[in-house]
This record gives structure tokens, C-alpha cells and sequence, in this order.
């Protein structure tokens, strides 16, 4: 049985993390976990410290235009903003394979669209490869 996807399991959080997601713009961490009988695919990206309150803005519309993707900022004292987007499907012993990969393929599309859409907005913080590019950027005070 093939997956058609890499995935690696992390030792500190027993989660399937799937690195072909950090291909998208502003993904850093994507991961599959299984917490109390709910499948949760998470993914998340580094926000621009001056793009908080924008993205704040724009959650309730995010969260209400799917029934199934929920985002979220998370902020620590120590670590730059992040931009959370999850999916989760509550599971019990009878899913099947197909389920499961349409499961993974819905949230991969869905999840990657709400990013690609606040990285185009400018909110995210560009990968290393992204800032190297931009070298000019332009800056409003309004």
C-alpha cells in the first residue's frame, strides 16, 4: 500500500509530520496526529509581528468560510506569532484507508489555501528563500 505523501514520526510528539507541506509558501510544521479518537492534520507558518492584528481581524472570516478548517494565532513570549490552520476528522476503529487519504487530501487543499492566501496578503513571514528574493519591500503607513 503506497500513501502517495512523505511523512516522518516525530520522537517528541509521536505526530506524523509531512515535510512535502513546507513546499507551500510560508508552511514551516505540518503534522498528522491522532489525540483521544480525533484525527488532527495541523499545519502552521510564522507570522509578521506587524501582520498580528490584520490576521486577527480576518480569523472569524477564515474560520466561517469552512465548516471543517479552523485557524487560530498562536503567541508566546518567546517565539515569533504563528498562524495555526487545522482539520480534524473524530475517528473510532472501522475507518478505512480511503477515508483516511480523502481525509488527507481535503486538509492538505484546504489547509494549504488558507496559507496561501494570508501569505499573499503579506501577512507570514517569507521563507528564507522568499526573503532573499524580495529584497525591496514596500512599506505604508496606512
Amino acid at each position: 500500500m503506497t500513501w502517495g505523501w512523505s511523512f516522518f514520526e516525530c520522537d517528541n510528539c509521536q505526530a506524523l509530520h509531512l515535510p512535502h507541506m513546507q513546499n507551500f509558501d510560508g508552511v514551516f510544521d505540518a503534522k498528522i496526529d491522532l489525540i483521544d479518537n480525533t484525527i488532527l492534520f495541523s499545519a502552521m507558518a510564522e507570522v509578521r509581528p506587524s501582520a498580528v492584528l490584520p490576521l486577527a481581524a480576518d480569523l472569524s472570516a477564515i474560520n466561517a468560510s469552512s465548516l471543517t478548517v479552523k485557524a487560530f494565532l498562536d503567541m508566546q513570549d518567546d517565539n515569533l506569532p504563528k498562524l495555526v490552520v487545522c482539520q480534524s476528522l473524530s475517528v473510532m476503529q472501522g475507518v478505512t484507508y480511503e477515508q483516511f487519504a480523502w481525509f488527507v487530501r481535503q486538509s492538505e487543499e484546504q489547509i494549504s489555501m488558507v496559507i496561501l492566501e494570508a501569505n499573499a496578503h503579506q501577512l507570514l513571514l517569507p521563507t528564507d528563500d522568499e526573503g532573499q528574493n524580495n529584497v525591496t519591500e514596500n512599506y505604508f503607513l496606512h
